[in-house]
């Protein structure tokens, strides 16, 4: 994974004001984008072209406090794993099956009020474990960024991702 912090060249910090992310997405579009190399030669344009996808995906990553989250905890080796979570307690776990069983249900029967107040409570859950991350990660740095303290950090992400995917899991059926 190329480094999205180096990238757009900003600190390796979880706390970081949008118009900071901004600020570096134009600086860097100011050097690389690629009608700035209109008259250039093929591969400078292509170059360019790189440059900026990789800016814009620094900035998309960066942008979002669970991607910016994980790609901290990728950079001190601690990257999260796909598949089956292994670090979440049970209770947790089993919460979010009922959560993803009521959504189903609420689903299958049309119930578009109650479905509505599922993906209201996972979206205020997510909002509250995100804010518990800055923190966590307020304290992380404060205290020298010890390496004991990395397993925490991710063990909120991971619950994060594990909310966020049930939030995004919940899609009514289309209609015909």
């Amino acid at each position: 994974m190329l480094d999205p912090f180096s990238l757009l060249e900003l600190p390796h910090t979880f706390d970081l004001e949008a118009c900071v992310l901004r600020g570096a997405l134009l600086k860097g579009s100011m050097q690389w984008h690629p009608d700035r190399f209109a008259l250039a030669n093929e591969i400078e344009r292509a170059e360019a072209e790189d440059r900026m996808a990789a800016l814009n995906q620094a900035h998309e990553k960066l942008s979002d406090p669970l991607q910016r989250a994980e790609a901290l905890l990728t950079l001190h080796g601690q990257a999260l794993g796909n598949g089956t979570d292994q670090t979440s307690s049970p209770m947790f776990l089993m919460e979010m099956m009922e959560i993803k069983e009521g959504a189903d249900a609420a689903l299958a029967s049309g119930n578009d009020e109650r479905l509505a107040k599922i993906t209201a409570s996972l979206k205020d859950n997510e909002q509250q474990r995100i804010h518990a991350i800055s923190l966590a990660f307020r304290d992380w740095e404060t205290a020298g960024r010890p390496d004991d303290q990395l397993d925490s950090l991710r063990g909120l992400v991971t619950e994060a991702v594990y909310v966020r995917r049930t939030l995004d899991g919940i899609r009514p059926a289309p209609t015909h």
